[in-house]
């Protein structure tokens, strides 16, 4: 692993400004065929797709845009090594040189082709299985404000096959092939966020405490990210960052008063809440670490009872919280968090069921459901359903 790392409080999503440099490919990757398609000439860059690459990347490091991964490389990762080659071009030359980088981008897509083919998802066969052909686009860019980041970053996007950019490939060379952009009905290709399947933007991080990677699926409709993609081909582990580590305590602090209703008055249900949520504002504000242990230590349990019981639920609060047997999120107790953005309010669904004789059952849907031994079923022209529950009282 290359000592030469970027230091503390580089955090790609700092950068409010970026700017796309000319080193940039296009490989093809049609798992259908026994080979990669490499590009062995860069692929000239029109200045609409330079443009919409500069927004849909200003885009993806927005603090804002949640349907994103982190991932930091392991040391055997192809592609933290090619990224190297990159950077150690341009200490060597000022600059990356355009040999240098083609040839660390063509080991980069030859990784992923092989994992296509590979893949448990493809298993070497003839035909390809539920993994997509698709180009491989490899380029850099430099964040430039609030102020300029020295080392380029390099982004790598997975997109639908020829039909998302207008590739075209061309001859080069007695053997090689250079990929090019074409016009097509009179304009230039611009980058269609309906047509990439996965997104990469990547940086060498000398901080455990931070990420290599940041991820993005839209092909998979969902925040994680393919394994293939995530685990087999860029080789990292998963990471949590702060922001969404305190977005787990907070979820986890709902689903802990949730399954606490009897134990808690409702008053302290909401104190709970109200809680956790100020002192996560409270440090974020002022730019103060928060950990586990003060959620914990500032618990508001008001009502009477016994000490053995107070200890319990403090007890059972610390371990909702940093579920040590979470792997990746698991939050070790004295993990300080320094919070860039405040987990939102949980939006929680009011329901309610009508019955015969104008009996009704109201909460929310996901306590209710809870209640459900057996669900609504609709039987004959009847519907049954089986609750169990603890607590069975008048409300006056």
């Amino acid at each position: 692993m290359s000592s030469h790392r970027l230091r503390k409080g580089s955090r790609m999503e700092t950068v409010t400004d970026i700017a796309i440099q000319d080193c940039f490919v296009i490989h093809v990757l049609d798992n259908r065929l026994p080979a990669v398609q490499c590009s062995q000439a860069l692929t000239p860059l029109p200045d609409t797709l330079r443009a919409s690459l500069h927004r849909y990347l200003l885009a993806l490091l927005k603090p804002q845009f949640r349907r994103k991964r982190y991932g930091r490389f392991r040391p055997e990762s192809v592609v933290l090594q090619a990224y190297q080659q990159m950077l150690a071009s341009r200490r060597r030359h000022g600059q990356v040189e355009a040999t240098d980088f083609l040839t660390a981008s063509q080991t980069i897509a030859r990784r992923l082709f092989d994992v296509m083919r590979q893949s448990p998802q493809n298993g070497s066969r003839p035909h390809p299985g539920t993994i997509t052909p698709g180009d491989l686009l490899v380029g850099l860019f430099q964040g430039m404000a609030p102020q300029p980041v020295p080392e380029p970053w390099l982004f790598l996007i997975k997109v639908d096959l020829e039909s998302a950019l207008q590739r075209q490939i061309q001859p080069y060379g007695t053997v090689g092939v250079q990929t090019i952009l074409t016009a097509r009905d009179g304009l230039m290709p611009k980058l269609s966020t309906e047509k990439v399947q996965k997104f990469a933007l990547i940086r060498c991080a000398d901080d455990p405490s931070t990420y290599d990677v940041l991820m993005t699926d839209p092909q998979g409709g969902k925040a994680e990210i393919a394994k293939f993609f995530a685990e087999d081909f860029l080789q990292t582990e998963a990471f949590r960052t702060a922001d969404e580590q305190a977005e787990l305590l907070f979820t986890r602090t709902y689903d802990w008063v949730s399954a606490h209703e009897e134990a808690l008055s409702p008053q302290e249900r909401g104190a709970v809440l109200e809680s956790v949520r100020t002192l996560l504002v409270e440090h974020a504000t002022h730019a103060v670490p928060v950990a586990p242990r003060d959620l914990v230590a500032s618990l508001p349990l008001t009502e009477a009872r016994p000490q053995e019981a107070v200890a319990e639920l403090r007890q059972s609060f610390e371990m909702t919280l940093t579920a040590p047997n979470n792997g990746v999120d698991s939050i070790p107790l004295n993990r300080e968090l320094r919070i860039q953005t405040v987990p939102r309010v949980a939006q929680r669904t009011q329901v309610t069921y009508e019955l015969d004789f104008g009996v009704r059952l109201s909460g929310e849907q996901e306590a209710i459901e809870r209640l459900f031994v057996h669900p609504p079923r609709a039987v004959a022209e009847h519907t049954e359903l089986t609750i169990r529950t603890l607590t069975f009282r008048p409300v006056v």
